[in-house]
């Protein structure tokens, strides 16, 4: 079981949730969870090329005088 599953149980605990809340609470906190995850690889998977590329760095370009 998760670190976060085992703080919502003892939120339950707490709060005096019913049974059938409770499961809804859980649910929908671990499709977020998921959701979360896919984002997170997907930001990385993006910045990867990024890093083996170019820096990125502007030249500076000689002032005049």
């Amino acid at each position: 079981m998760s670190r976060f599953s085992q703080i919502m149980q003892r939120g339950q605990k707490k709060v005096n949730y019913r049974p059938r809340q409770a499961q809804l609470l859980m649910t929908l906190s671990d499709d977020q969870h998921k959701a979360i995850a896919r984002l997170i690889q997907l930001w990385l998977s993006d910045s990867k090329p990024a890093q083996n590329g170019p820096s990125g760095a502007v030249k500076s370009t000689a002032r005049r005088k």
